[in-house]
């Protein structure tokens, strides 16, 4: 693992408002959030995290060290999230807040215009630009793309492929945090059955492959074009023209992109941890694989536009869903 003695790397730090912004140069995570407390006056012992613009969280060492210097880590506290750099253009969109906008010259062209408050003539703008940057992959091909890539992919496909890793492995963390934070339930059995998941989960290289065009299980055309698939209870997108995006495309598609969300049809929250909890309350054989698969796979999930996620409640849950039964 790098970072040894004397290998301090510097960072930018901000609040989840992003009022303050300080540079820190440290060597380790820990090193990280000592001084961050320090910096921001906050009380000693704080329970805080980090996250990137992008809304990847920052959880172990070894994901830490791997950050480019000068990366912007915003620092929240336990159970506070703070908003990504897509949700803050989606807001602007909504509000027409013309001080936050920051996202290039075409996005400040369209705002500079009379517009409606909704995302179809952002599309609009979108589909307008250059298409053939979109075969570009590499840095080289097309340096516009790369602004404010905390990362060291060196493709976009690269980057595309960790950016949905990164959204399977929020759904697992959020998952383990909720069966753990469950008093009532057998904590050892909770780890056991996160530790089966999480080896799945490497196994199946935490779903890189949904965004990335070169793979055959992308969500994508091979040229990088995603087309929403609709609400939960839709066989397709309603919208059809409108709901379609290629992030390989551009900067600002790119941003606009972290707007769409892989949704459960069988709702996480809702549905799925009371019904492991039910399992694991009645001390029953879990189904890990069904678990599994509509956690993670697109057998469960859909990729919808912002329009066509339906926050409200789906389905009641199934309480012995995940109860295997005795063969």
């Amino acid at each position: 693992m790098g970072g040894g003695m004397g290998q301090r790397k510097g960072f930018k730090v901000t609040d989840a408002e992003r009022k303050v912004r300080v540079g820190i140069a440290v060597e380790h995570l820990a090193d990280l959030k000592k001084k961050t407390i320090i910096k921001f006056k906050l009380p000693e012992g704080e329970d805080i995290f980090f996250q990137t613009r992008d809304g990847i969280p920052i959880r172990a060492e070894d994901e830490f060290l791997g950050l480019p210097a000068q990366t912007l880590l915003i620092w929240v506290r336990k159970g506070e999230r703070a908003e990504t750099d897509a949700e803050i253009l989606y807001r602007t969109i909504r509000e027409v807040n013309f001080d936050f906008l920051t996202t290039g010259e075409k996005v400040a062209e369209f705002f500079t215009e009379q517009m409606k408050s909704n995302v179809y003539s952002l599309a609009k703008v979108l589909k307008e630009m250059d298409d053939d940057k979109a075969k570009a992959s590499t840095k080289e091909g097309d340096p516009d793309w790369f602004q404010g890539v905390e990362s060291r992919a060196k493709t976009k496909e690269e980057y595309m492929f960790r950016r949905s890793q990164d959204r399977i492995k929020k759904y697992f963390y959020a998952t383990k945090d909720d069966l753990l934070k469950n008093r009532d339930l057998p904590a050892e059995r909770v780890h056991e059955l996160c530790a089966t998941l999480s080896a799945a989960l490497k196994d199946a290289r935490y779903f890189g492959a949904y965004f990335d065009r070169r793979d055959a299980a992308a969500m994508c055309t091979p040229h990088g074009d995603f087309q929403c698939q609709g609400r939960w209870d839709a066989p397709a997108c309603r919208y059809r023209l409108a709901h379609v995006i290629n992030p390989y495309r551009s900067y600002e598609e790119r941003i606009v992109f972290q707007t769409w969300n892989l949704d459960h049809r069988i709702e996480r929250s809702r549905c799925i941890i009371p019904a492991i909890a039910h399992a694991l309350d009645a001390d029953a054989r879990l189904d890990c694989e069904r678990i599994f698969e509509d956690l993670f796979t697109d057998h469960n999930l859909k990729l919808v536009h912002i329009v066509c996620h339906d926050k409200t409640a789906h389905t009641p849950p199934d309480f012995n869903r995940y109860i295997k039964l005795k063969s």
